[in-house]
């Protein structure tokens, strides 16, 4: 594995992230003596009566799975267009073509010792959006990109209508990294149909779904898929007919593909900045390796490093600072192959 070889060789693909956003304001949730405090102590808390807790806040920034996703892809040196909803001042920061179609979600997020709690508030232009909104501003032709990374199907309730839209499009597309959030909210039928559109897209793309073990376990069980993450993986990456599904966790990264099934460990991480954000920047650079036209495993390996860098950190790494932390990083025990 030579990751910083390959990125200094890489070129810089064409990438459209799509289509949510949000603002982000982070609070920590501290004890009596202003010590970060752990969840399981809030929840006990909570659970016990208590009613009043101690916050600080930590800062307002751009969020939603598209908007991380873009900015992963950007630092990456893709050529990132981003199609989001984006109506608001802190999305100036970006550094990329951002194309608005209507206000974010606005989340706050409480970061505790050992994890977070999101909670969101959905705006309406996110509730209603379908495929014309796409097309309106403009990101029709966007999704002709060498990469694709379409995040949050969960959160989106046309989400799934949108797919069958743009496998309806002319022509051949590329790579195509669905990453779709916490499919759990969405019932089993509609998980099912998201599914189904996987298939759809498959004609026209090289699609690939993203997605944590709990997140694929919500998927596969809606189409009467059961067993390991191997199994799961590989059984329905069968049922949609599409080129691959991986999943990304904490100890490693799985792909099953056509013909294989690809293991590979993730980066030890001490200290840990943030509890959110880290598999968008999975899907991103999983979706720029692919367009690079990268094999499976230095793709894993770039998608982890990624991911793990920024959880780390709380930023996300340019291709020094990722060559940089792959050839630092102690990689975690096992190579990952283990068939659980």
């Amino acid at each position: 594995m030579d990751l910083a070889a390959r990125l200094a060789d890489a070129p810089s693909p064409t990438m459209t992230m799509l289509p949510d956003g949000s603002v982000d304001r982070r609070f920590g949730v501290l004890d009596r003596g202003h010590a970060p405090e752990s969840r399981s102590v809030f929840v006990e808390q909570l659970s016990g009566g208590q009613r009043s807790f101690v916050t600080e806040h930590r800062g307002v920034e751009p969020g939603g799975q598209a908007v991380n996703a873009a900015i992963q892809g950007r630092e990456l040196g893709a050529d990132v267009e981003l199609y989001g909803h984006l109506d608001h001042e802190v999305f100036g920061v970006l550094d990329a073509d951002g194309h608005s179609m209507g206000a974010p979600a606005s989340v706050n997020v409480y970061e505790f010792e050992d994890s977070a709690l999101m909670l969101t508030t959905e705006s309406t232009d996110i509730r209603t959006w379908t495929y014309d909104d796409l097309v309106a501003a403009g990101g029709d032709e966007a999704l002709d990109a060498d990469a694709v990374v379409w995040t949050n199907w969960s959160s989106l309730a046309n989400s799934t209508d949108a797919l069958h839209r743009a496998a309806d499009r002319p022509g051949e597309g590329g790579v195509l990294v669905l990453d779709p959030g916490g499919v759990a909210v969405r019932t089993p039928a509609e998980r099912a149909g998201f599914v189904d559109a996987l298939g759809a897209l498959a004609d026209r793309y090289d699609v690939i779904v993203s997605a944590n073990d709990e997140e694929l376990g919500s998927l596969a069980s809606a189409v009467g898929v059961e067993g390991s993450v191997v199994e799961e993986i590989r059984r329905l990456r069968e049922r949609a007919g599409i080129t691959a599904v991986v999943m990304h966790g904490e100890q490693r990264a799985v792909a099953a593909t056509c013909g294989e099934v690809v293991a590979v460990p993730n980066f030890e991480t001490a200290d840990v900045s943030r509890f959110t954000g880290g598999g968008d920047r999975f899907s991103a650079a999983l979706g720029f390796a692919r367009a690079c036209g990268w094999a499976w495993e230095p793709s894993l390996w770039l998608a982890n490093a990624c991911a793990s860098y920024y959880v780390g950190t709380g930023l996300t790494g340019d291709r020094a600072a990722i060559a940089e932390y792959v050839s630092e990083a102690a990689v975690l025990a096992g190579d990952g192959s283990h068939n659980d």
